[in-house]
């Protein structure tokens, strides 16, 4: 008999990944007792209502922002279909509503900890609604948190310093402040969609903009148009198998146009100019010709910016975002901060000082692991220090030879590329879902959807949970052999540290924006189901 705290599944995160998982599971063991726990204070993960803002759009137009079976209502969008933050939160609480899900989430609960003790998960909850500890047991684990759950806070020398320094998570919370009278000149830190976004926001309430993005660093987010040379949708475009065509991945890599385009020098040649004109097209688009200004945003490699996408790749999915920017006050900063000093002072390495009101930290976000011990992250595959070791090394030299003889294209060196130092921590997962050892032990009892960037989300989800669930019921193979599967999470990792359009590491902004139809096409045979694929047209 069930203990109150004992349930058949825990799920960690009540976004995009947590709902679906919850619902795929229900569909196959509509008897389970189940508990979705989230640190926020509503349901939507990143789309909650404490983070959501005016001016917030999702970088996908209605129509692909949905559950396959759920459409979202046609209200709050863009003129180009973007969709507004309110809107997806609204579409998520419905779908819990509808689906009698909210009654199995507790909100403003932290898990803390998790092992596995037998047969049985263990979390630690810190439940912030009651001030108090306790602890909850289950027999699966899905471990949904996504790769924007934990925001990454750097620390700088601090003097004296008294004004507000808040993440762009808190953008939401610290709205009326933001843009109210008290704030004047604000300084944005980080080159990621977010300071895009908080750069947007502060501009349109008038604000004077210091805009600071390392110059060592991988450079600034390659930015697409909300539609190319002002045509055609940008979204529907990238979701079309003819496009993934022309993106060299690991997932893609049969039938003819893999054959002549990835593998021969015409089609190599090919693929070069198709990707120097999409670049051409959006940065002539973005104007960084316009000024000196406009010309620091400008992704490296310049000209194979899209490609190579070393910040990852993001989408202006505000109308009006280039022309706010070009007309708005903001300065743009190659440099680091030394420090804040003096009250309202923050120093840059480049020796200037600059006055501000309020600091905005977009530095992206951590792996949100910390539940787990260092030994369990070591022995499942997830971001750690054991990625070092001389068994990584070697899978890793392996890995590299595979992908370049499957695609030649990537053999070639970018003009010029630079690597986050915190890339040195991939995952190690099988099908980015789950542990290859703790698979080859024949534990099927957790899996981890969502760690993966995609701006396709709601249609990556609900194949991850389709094939997760799979796996946790033991109605799908798991890897043969530990071996097999780590090779595979090796895989894996080199082609993503080569190029964006498949796998990139969890630090990165944007990806797998290319290869979404490749990648549905083999989760869906391995659990089972076939797929017909349509194309939206509006």
């Amino acid at each position: 008999m069930q203990h109150q705290n004992d349930y058949d599944l825990l799920i960690i995160g009540a976004g995009w990944y947590g709902l679906i998982a919850a619902y795929t599971y229900l569909q196959l063991a509509p008897k389970s007792k189940f508990l979705i726990l989230d640190d926020g204070d509503s349901i939507g993960g990143v789309w909650n209502s404490e983070r959501i803002y005016p001016n917030l759009f999702a970088q996908v137009g209605h129509g692909l922002f949905e559950y396959s079976f759920y459409p979202m209502r046609k209200e709050g969008l863009t003129e180009d279909r973007y969709i507004s933050g309110k809107t997806i939160h609204d579409y998520l609480h419905s779908f819990a509503e509808e689906y009698n899900l909210v009654r199995h989430i507790r909100l403003r609960t932290t898990v803390t900890d998790a092992r596995k003790n037998g047969e049985k998960w263990t979390l630690q909850l810190d439940d912030r609604s009651k001030t108090s500890q306790c602890q909850v047991s289950g027999t699966k684990l899905i471990v949904a948190t996504g790769v924007t759950s934990g925001p990454y806070i750097p620390e700088f020398p601090n003097e004296g310093f008294v004004k507000p320094i808040i993440h762009s998570s808190q953008i939401g919370p610290q709205l009326e402040s933001l843009t109210g009278p008290e704030v004047q000149r604000a300084t944005v830190l980080g080159a990621a969609k977010s300071a895009y976004d908080t750069v947007f926001l502060l501009l349109k309430a008038g604000k004077q903009v210091e805009w600071i993005i390392r110059e060592d660093g991988s450079g600034p987010l390659a930015i697409m148009p909300p539609r190319l040379a002002g045509l055609l949708n940008t979204v529907d475009v990238m979701g079309t198998r003819a496009l993934a065509s022309f993106s060299p991945a690991i997932l893609n890599t049969s039938g003819i146009w893999y054959r002549f385009l990835q593998k021969t020098a015409p089609g190599n040649f090919l693929t070069k100019i198709f990707w120097r004109l999409v670049a051409f097209i959006a940065e002539w688009q973005a104007g960084y010709h316009k000024s000196p200004n406009a010309e620091k945003l400008r992704p490296i490699p310049s000209g194979y910016g899209i490609f190579w996408a070393n910040s990852g790749l993001g989408l202006a999915s505000a109308p009006d975002f280039w022309k706010v920017f070009h007309s708005g006050q903001v300065t743009v900063h190659r440099t680091e901060i030394a420090g804040f000093f003096n009250g309202n002072q923050v120093h840059l390495k480049s020796k200037q000082t600059l006055e501000t009101d309020q600091v905005i930290l977009c530095t992206g976000w951590t792996d949100n692991l910390g539940l787990f011990n260092k030994k369990t992250r070591e022995e499942w595959g997830l971001p750690s220090t054991a990625d070092r070791s001389e068994k990584w090394t070697k899978l890793d030299v392996e890995a590299d030879r595979i992908v370049c003889e499957i695609l030649p294209f990537l053999a070639k060196n970018a003009p010029e590329t630079r690597t986050s130092s915190s890339h040195s921590r991939p995952w190690r997962l099988y099908r980015r879902l789950i542990s290859p050892r703790m698979a080859a032990k024949g534990d099927r009892s957790v899996f981890f959807p969502g760690q993966i960037h995609s701006v396709y989300t709601p249609l990556v989800a609900e194949m991850q949970a389709l094939w997760g669930v799979a796996f946790l019921t033991g109605k799908t193979r798991a890897p043969r052999s530990e071996y097999n599967g780590e090779r595979s999470g090796s895989v894996v990792r080199v082609d993503s540290s080569k190029v964006l359009f498949f796998s990139p590491p969890a630090s990165s902004d944007v990806g797998d924006v290319f290869l979404t139809s490749s990648r549905v096409d083999i989760s869906s045979k391995g659990a089972g189901i076939r797929i017909q694929f349509t194309t939206i047209l509006r």
